[in-house]
């Protein structure tokens, strides 16, 4: 059976919690374009490097980001550049990723800490933006394969992930990662909080058979 003080702590964290996930979201909504530029930079490198017959660019404008391609498009054909009068591209929302900093955010600063608040929550957000970057990778690629089908997956001379694994990989960073991945950070991170300790303990104590 929990203690007074253990169910305080949890308490305490939980309304915290709550409390601050409104201001984080709230911030991260209106900077989430900031947020996504130094990722969008990396993966723009990337996929201009390694598709540079189909990627032209990846781009932020405004709030939205933009992957655009070295394709046109005619009533839903694709066709050379040239011969088009408009370039082909792709929305990426950004925003399906990022917001595992918000939520991480909340659950970092409603821990009770003795020290290193800050310093703790900028190594936090530091591991979490290469998971960033993998998962816009991921969504970029999902997109030119449903986008561009053959054109993108049969290129001659370049490697291309087979379709299964881009499919894959895609709804692990979509679905999974930006929500696990800051609850296994946090729980690292807040492993030696009296939080975390009091739950651990209450977990050891825990008779065999109850539920």
């Amino acid at each position: 059976m929990a203690t007074p003080m253990q169910r305080d702590h949890l308490r305490q964290f939980l309304i915290l919690v709550f409390a601050l996930l409104i201001p984080c979201f709230g911030i991260w909504w209106v900077a989430s374009a900031l947020l996504a530029l130094p990722v969008t930079g990396f993966v723009n490198t990337v996929l201009t490097l390694w598709f540079p017959d189909v990627v032209q660019a990846l781009y932020t404008d405004g709030s939205d980001t933009l992957l655009m391609t070295e394709f046109g498009d005619r009533d839903g054909v694709l066709i050379p550049l040239d011969q088009a009068e408009y370039r082909l591209g792709f929305p990426v929302d950004t925003r399906l990723l990022s917001y595992s900093i918000p939520f991480y955010s909340a659950l970092h600063f409603a821990t009770p800490r003795s020290d290193g608040y800050l310093n703790s929550w900028v190594w936090g957000v530091v591991i979490l933006y290469p998971l960033f970057a993998l998962g816009m990778l991921t969504i970029c690629l999902k997109q030119l394969m449903t986008g561009l089908g053959v054109h993108f997956l049969d290129q001659t001379g370049v490697w291309v992930p087979d379709a299964n694994l881009i499919a894959l990989s895609y709804q692990l960073s979509v679905l999974i990662v930006p929500t696990v991945a800051p609850i296994l950070l946090w729980l690292w991170q807040g492993r030696n909080t009296v939080l975390l300790k009091d739950v651990l303990s209450r977990l050891d104590n825990k008779p065999a058979g109850d539920s």
